[in-house]
């Protein structure tokens, strides 16, 4: 398949985003992978540089660029090569270019000056097409959600920003296994509950996850997270069952076995300390140990109050509730000073 687009991209960023927004339109067809590597996708361009804005000036090809990065960087080496030829009163030759990577320079290949160079002929093999109508409507009633699409929808139903938005669009196994870790919510939520569920369900899903996938596809053989456990993950997060912390000790423990959540705190016993009793024990333990820094807070400097939180959760392992620490914390010093 040939796609040859009308002359209205007016830079290479956006002729970069043109043929990434093609690739991932062919990927949602399911029509192909589209990989560059493999030769699956090649991109040409054609660039007519004019004195005016507006006007197009002598066309010039780049033949073969086989990534977005390299679409980008010829349409950049080009402006700049023209322009400066322009501005010298010289004359751009109608000629086909490469594009050495290396050296980041576009390379004249051969020079086309008539149209007849071109060598246009029709094809037998390629009979004209005629469409009716209906038959029109009926392809385009099959062709399933494309990007764009997928782009207004996430932003309307999950109230996502657009950054998060374009991660799930570009990476659409991870946007599908997202839908169905929200699907697992329950539908009778308040509806704040339920934008608080997505927006933490996003923001692992694209830090931590990712992290841990390095690369990795959620749809791999080797994925053994199920969308049902990832969301009993996050409302134990949400509900403050476990720290930050301990969440990702949990997170990994899941990545590796692909066990239950629940069942990984409890078989760990990494089950947050929510007793104030035992919290205030380990406080207590943790001031006589950090004079220095008690002092430091009787004298104003209220933020090393901070560090004295970390010590009380690196001393129950992560599993004092943060909350709780933070409130007797304050209230211990408080009556020191």
């Amino acid at each position: 398949m040939e796609l040859v687009t009308e002359p209205d991209i007016d830079s290479a960023k956006e002729a970069k985003s043109f043929a990434e927004e093609l690739h991932r339109i062919f990927q949602y067809l399911d029509i192909s992978d589209a990989d560059m590597e493999k030769g699956e996708m090649r991109v040409e361009v054609n660039l007519s540089l004019g004195k005016k804005k507006g006007e197009l000036g002598t066309k010039v090809e780049i033949k073969n660029l086989n990534s977005f990065r390299s679409v980008e960087r010829s349409i950049d080496y080009e402006i700049k090569r023209q322009t400066e030829a322009i501005e010298k009163g010289e004359k751009i030759v109608q000629e086909t270019r490469g594009w050495d990577d290396a050296k980041g320079i576009t390379v004249s290949q051969r020079e086309k000056e008539e149209a007849h160079d071109y060598r246009y002929f029709p094809e037998p093999d390629l009979p004209l097409l005629h469409f009716k109508k209906e038959d029109i409507d009926k392809i385009r009633a099959e062709i399933p959600e494309l990007p764009q699409q997928k782009r207004e929808r996430f932003k309307k139903e999950f109230g996502l920003d657009g950054e998060f938005t374009e991660i799930f669009v570009r990476e659409k196994d991870l946007g599908e296994y997202f839908e169905k870790v929200i699907s697992e919510f329950e539908p009778g939520l308040a509806k704040k509950k339920i934008l608080d569920l997505i927006k933490l369900s996003s923001n692992y899903l694209i830090t931590d996850l990712q992290g841990l996938l390095e690369g990795g596809s959620v749809s791999g053989s080797k994925f053994l997270i199920t969308p049902e456990n990832f969301a009993e993950f996050i409302k134990l997060v949400y509900d403050g069952n476990i720290s930050s912390k301990i969440a990702k000790m949990v997170l990994e423990e899941m990545f590796k076995t692909g066990g239950d959540p629940s069942d990984i705190i409890r078989d760990k016993g990494l089950t947050q300390i929510s007793d104030e009793s035992e919290i205030e024990k380990v406080i207590k333990e943790v001031l006589f140990k950090n004079p220095k820094v008690v002092e430091d807070y009787k004298r104003g400097k209220e933020t090393v109050a901070q560090y004295l939180v970390g010590q009380i959760m690196t001393q129950t392992k992560g599993k004092a509730d943060p909350q709780i620490a933070n409130k007797l914390l304050k209230r211990i010093l408080t009556k020191s000073k």
